[in-house]
C-alpha cells in the first residue's frame, strides 16, 4: 500500500506537466500500478486534493481489498454515474483521460457528457514512471521468470516427434500454473519445422517431426507482472548452414549487451544488433524491432527498434533483446532474454543457457 501512496503522488505531480485538474486512469496495468487493483472496469479519478475510485458492484469488494485505505471508494452502475460526479466538480475543468484503452465509443460518450470539461489523451504521460522498475517491481519479473524456466524445464522431456505443437503448449501452461503463475504471459509460441519461420507462430495442431527446429517463445504472470524469452532447440544436430545463423544471432545479441556498457539509445541499441546481422549478410532475414520493454504488459516502453524515439535507455529499465532470422517455409530462429539496466549496468534477467550445444536435444 505504501508503495501505491508513493506513486500516487509522483501521478498528481504530474498534473502540471500535463496542463491538466485531473486525470482518469481505466488502463488495467495503470491501474493496477497506481492503485494495486487487479481487476477490470474500474476508473481512478485523481486531482490536486481527491482520489476516488470508481467501479461496481461486480468488484467493490476486490477494490476495497486492494487499493488504498485513503482513496475514496465509489459504486457506481453506468459511467453516466461517472460523468455525472466529474461535471459536478467545479475544479475540474480539463480532464486527462487513459484512452489507451478506450473504444472509440466510450470516447465519444465522455466528451458528449463532460460538457464544458475538456478531454486531454494523456495515456503516454500515465504511463511514462512505469518505464523504471523499482526493487519490488524487479522481484516479481524474477519470479515470474522463475515460474516460467521451471515449467518449460519439466515440460522438455515431452518435446519429441509426435507430440503436437498445441499439446506441448499446454504442458508448458500446466507447469506454470503449477509453479504458482497466475496465467501465460502470452498465448504460447510453438513453431516447429517450416512454421518456426513464423515469427509469431502460435502453438497450432502441428506434429513435430523428427529433426525439426522448434521455436518456443514462452513467459508467465506472477502478480500481474510478464516474463518473455524465446529458445530455439533442435532435435537433431543442426548442419552448418543453421549452426551459422544460430551463432550469429547469439554473437549479435551478447554484442547488444556489450553495447549496453555505455550510455546508448534504443535506436543505437537496435543498430548494434542488426549489425551483427548485415555484416554477415543476414539482416534482411531479421524482420522485427530488436525488443521491447516489458512489465505489466508483455509490451510497453521503451521500444528498441530502428524506429524508436531519441533517447537514452536509463537505469531502470527492463526490456527484451531479441534478435531472429526467418526463411519462409524453410525454417526460423530466434533467441530472446530479458534484460535489467540498472545502475551497475546490464543484468540478463533471464537464465536459460541458450548456447547452441545446450539448444541440442536429440
Amino acid at each position: 500500500m505504501k508503495t501505491h501512496l508513493q506513486r500516487i503522488e509522483k501521478l498528481r505531480n504530474l498534473l502540471d506537466k500535463a496542463k491538466c485538474d485531473a486525470f482518469l486512469v481505466n488502463h488495467p496495468a495503470n491501474l493496477n500500478y497506481y492503485t494495486g487493483y487487479s481487476g477490470d472496469s474500474a476508473y481512478f479519478l485523481l486531482s490536486a486534493d481527491q482520489d476516488q475510485f470508481f467501479t461496481d458492484g461486480r468488484y467493490t469488494t476486490q477494490a476495497a481489498d486492494e487499493i488504498p485505505d485513503s482513496l475514496e471508494l465509489i459504486r457506481i452502475n453506468s459511467l453516466n454515474n461517472l460523468c455525472q460526479q466529474i461535471k459536478e466538480n467545479p475544479k475540474i475543468k480539463k480532464l486527462g483521460i487513459d484512452e489507451g484503452n478506450l473504444s472509440a465509443g466510450t470516447w465519444l460518450k465522455l466528451r458528449r457528457s463532460l460538457n464544458r470539461k475538456e478531454p486531454v489523451a494523456v495515456a503516454s504521460i500515465l504511463s511514462e514512471p512505469r518505464k523504471y522498475k523499482d526493487s519490488e517491481e524487479i522481484a516479481h519479473l524474477r519470479k515470474a521468470i522463475e515460474i516460467a524456466e521451471a515449467a518449460l524445464l519439466k515440460s522438455l522431456p515431452q518435446l519429441h516427434p509426435g507430440i503436437s505443437e498445441s499439446d506441448l503448449a499446454a504442458e508448458i501452461e500446466y507447469q506454470m500454473r503449477r509453479a504458482g503463475g497466475e496465467k501465460v504471459a502470452f498465448p504460447l509460441i510453438i513453431a516447429s519445422g517450416p512454421r518456426s519461420a513464423l515469427p509469431h507462430g502460435v502453438a497450432s495442431k502441428r506434429f513435430i517431426n523428427p529433426g525439426d527446429i522448434v521455436t518456443i517463445d514462452f513467459g508467465a504472470c506472477y502478480r500481474g507482472y510478464h516474463s518473455d524469452q524465446t529458445c530455439t532447440f533442435f532435435l537433431e544436430a543442426p548442419d552448418q548452414e543453421v549452426q551459422r545463423v544460430y551463432n550469429t544471432l547469439y554473437q549479435a545479441q551478447s554484442h547488444g549487451l556489450k553495447a549496453l556498457e555505455a550510455e546508448i539509445t534504443a535506436k543505437e541499441l537496435d543498430h548494434q544488433v542488426r549489425e551483427v546481422l548485415t555484416k554477415a549478410k543476414l539482416g534482411q532475414w531479421f524482420s522485427h524491432g530488436t525488443g521491447h520493454g516489458i512489465g505489466l504488459e508483455i509490451h510497453e516502453a521503451p521500444s528498441i527498434s530502428q524506429h524508436s524515439p531519441d533517447g537514452i535507455l536509463e537505469p531502470g529499465m527492463v526490456f527484451t533483446i531479441e534478435p531472429g532470422c526467418y526463411f519462409p517455409n524453410r525454417w526460423g530462429i530466434r533467441i530472446e532474454d530479458m534484460i535489467h539496466l540498472g545502475d551497475q549496468g546490464a543484468e540478463k534477467l533471464t537464465t536459460i543457457d541458450k548456447s547452441l550445444e545446450k539448444m541440442i536435444i536429440a
